[in-house]
């Protein structure tokens, strides 16, 4: 650690564990982005980076900037390719599924992903034509994202509730929280990935005596699977199991709530769908669901920001700050429907971006579409709460018909 650059760099105790900072973490942020690009946390001893330039420059440099021994492999594993900066590794267990999640391997899914939105929403739609309210979260944000990647992982159905409540579990977050309360956190997130190990164990030992058409299989009979122990073998399922359900049932659920609170917005989408594409970026954008990433600077001292980060120093790059940065976004703290094409941070940047972001698209497009089908006139009917900064997401989503 270098010291005297820490006295001489704008510092913070903010509590970014904290209800209030979940709610509405937007002020706070502007403040710390006005205080500079990089700003000590004298609690968290670690870099708080609040601008677009200094967190892509670290989410791109895997060499100076890595993610191992960060609180990702803490949660993941070490051996999830999440977790490494070895980029050939990284790359050869990536690819494995790199084809089930391109253009032309989404074209042959959809129709299920369809197919799953027509059934979830069907009920949905029922109770808000009969003038009830309906829980969106619970009904379509929550299952349709574990009910697609249990699809593609050949998981049947019955073990989706279980599925769920492990991922719940693991997505609560650790980093930011006191000691004491972190500790029962984390005995709370080591049971539900250990018992989710344990479900995958027992997907990969069938895979072997009977392979099938899924991402299992696929894996199990790879060349790269092939030379993975069990456990390793576990991490990666995990990963790709909670990265395909978590975030998205969050993407998806702030999308219906800007969208229900927002009736001007939701009339242009129901009379041109070829803007729902933009229109789910811009909300990534101004409401990202992954609100911080975790790296650790290796090959110190390197400058950012005017300030010298030290060897093994922890880091946070705060990505709902750098999607409204004023230097990178005009307005950025508008939602713009008509905002011109720039790629913001929410699906990541560099080679850890994420693996499923054409699939969270995919169904976030498909799930409003029904709903604009069927009722283009829907409002937010009850509050909501947000779970965190880090993995945040609006809950529950109750909505009703707008006769307004």
């Amino acid at each position: 650690m270098i010291a005297a650059a820490k006295t001489e760099t704008p510092a913070t105790r903010l509590d970014l564990a904290s209800d209030a900072m979940a709610e509405n973490p937007w002020p706070q942020l502007h403040q710390l982005r006005e205080q500079g690009p990089v700003v000590w946390h004298e609690t968290l001893n670690r870099w708080l980076i609040t601008t677009d330039h200094d967190t892509r420059k670290m989410l791109i440099d895997f060499g100076r900037f890595t993610v191992e021994g960060t609180s990702v492999e803490d949660l993941f594993g070490s051996d999830a390719f999440i977790s490494m900066d070895d980029r050939k590794r990284h790359d050869q267990l990536r690819n494995v599924w790199a084809d089930a999640f391109r253009a032309r391997g989404l074209a042959a899914l959809q129709p299920q992903v369809q197919a799953i939105v027509a059934r979830l929403m069907a009920l949905v739609v029922e109770r808000l034509r009969d003038g009830e309210t309906a829980d969106l979260s619970a009904g379509v944000c929550r299952p349709l994202p574990t009910m697609v990647i249990a699809l593609l992982m050949g998981i049947p159905e019955e073990a989706i509730p279980d599925i769920v409540r492990w991922s719940d579990a693991m997505a609560a977050p650790v980093t930011y929280l006191a000691e004491a309360q972190a500790i029962a956190v984390r005995s709370t997130r080591e049971a539900a990935k250990s018992g989710l190990a344990a479900y995958l164990q027992s997907l990969i030992t069938a895979r072997r005596k009977q392979a099938g058409d899924d991402l299992v299989s696929t894996l199990v009979h790879s060349e790269p699977g092939r030379q993975l122990s069990d456990p390793q073998m576990v991490q990666n399922l995990r990963q790709l199991l909670f990265a395909g359900n978590e975030t998205t049932a969050k993407f998806l659920a702030q999308i219906f709530v800007v969208y229900g609170e927002r009736p001007e917005i939701r009339r242009v989408l129901a009379a041109d769908r070829s803007l729902i594409t933009a229109a789910n970026d811009e909300v990534m954008r101004w409401q990202p669901t992954v609100g911080t990433v975790v790296r650790r600077v290796r090959g110190g001292p390197i400058e950012v920001g005017g300030v010298v980060l030290a060897e093994g120093d922890d880091i946070t790059c705060l990505i709902g700050s750098a999607n409204r940065d004023p230097t990178r976004y005009a307005d950025p703290d508008t939602y713009d429907l008509h905002r011109p094409p720039q790629p913001n941070l929410g699906f990541g940047v560099g080679f850890h971006n994420c693996l499923g972001s054409m699939l969270a698209k995919m169904e976030a497009e498909l799930a409003i579409g029904a709903l604009l089908d069927a009722v283009p006139e829907f409002t937010v009917a009850a509050p909501y709460r947000y779970s965190s900064l880090s993995l945040r997401g609006p809950l529950p989503v109750m909505v009703a018909r707008d006769h307004g």
